[in-house]
């Protein structure tokens, strides 16, 4: 039986080395970092011309890389994560950020808040179907009405260089259930789930084309310089293995 994605950083050495190993200095995963960053900046500043005060929930908060990021930037910021131990070391980083154990994906579950800007990264990708479908639905309601928005990113998209090795991948992984690594998703997909969840995709931003395998041959500071100029060129961006999305409710 697949297990489900919610139990998946119960592991303190999971939570422990998830920044560790995803975003270590020196890997192609630091440069989509800060390639995210910028979007994210972008998005912030542009957000705050029609938003004078912004209250900010991240979903799936995780070890508050993106919380941390961001609060600053907002008035209020609450993270909201299902792992303890994912908190634990989210709380090492946060300011001021109000911190929640919580699965907001239970029939049941309270209503901790509503909040102008939402964000949900390296979720859909991993999270089972169902479990990324109850949490899009969840934050639909949280968003307080229609100048709200929620900001999340789909970090394998297959139409990118994944699509190379997918169907290798597809086979080797035949009959064993969803992973919670090493998946991917369609554009189209992504659109769909939106929609499933009572949400409208207004603003697609790409980045990440070159791929982890070009710092075999490049130096990071070639890689980033390139892929920079690329995130900057939409009809080649929409081809990145990161794409970002701005969504508000239909």
């Amino acid at each position: 039986m697949t297990e489900t994605y919610r139990k998946h950083f119960t592991d303190q050495a999971k939570a422990t080395d998830y920044d560790s190993r995803q975003y270590a200095a020196g890997t192609y995963g630091e440069i989509t970092w800060r390639m995210e960053q910028e979007q994210l900046a972008h998005f912030a500043a542009q957000f705050r011309q029609s938003h004078p005060w912004i209250d900010y929930l991240d979903f799936a908060a995780g070890t508050g890389r993106i919380i941390s990021f961001m609060e600053e930037k907002v008035d209020s910021a609450t993270g909201i994560e299902i792992s303890q131990q994912m908190i634990d070391v989210a709380r090492t980083k946060v300011k001021h950020a109000k911190l929640i154990r919580a699965d907001i994906t239970e029939p049941n579950s309270s209503m901790e808040g509503k909040y102008d800007l939402i964000t949900a990264f390296r979720f859909i990708l991993n999270a089972e179907p169902s479990l990324r479908l109850a949490a899009f639905k969840a934050l639909a309601t949280r968003l307080k009405g229609p100048d709200s928005r929620l900001v999340f990113n789909n970090h394998g998209n297959l139409m990118s260089h994944k699509l190379i090795m997918w169907p290798f991948h597809e086979l080797r992984n035949l009959g064993k259930g969803h992973r919670s690594e090493g998946n991917c998703m369609t554009h189209r997909q992504v659109l769909r789930l939106a929609h499933q969840a009572g949400l409208e995709i207004e603003a697609v931003w790409g980045s990440a084309v070159l791929g982890n395998k070009s710092m075999r041959i490049l130096s990071s500071v070639r890689v980033e310089r390139l892929e920079r100029k690329l995130m900057g060129l939409p009809l080649l961006a929409q081809f990145g293995v990161n794409q970002m999305y701005v969504a508000r409710r239909a």
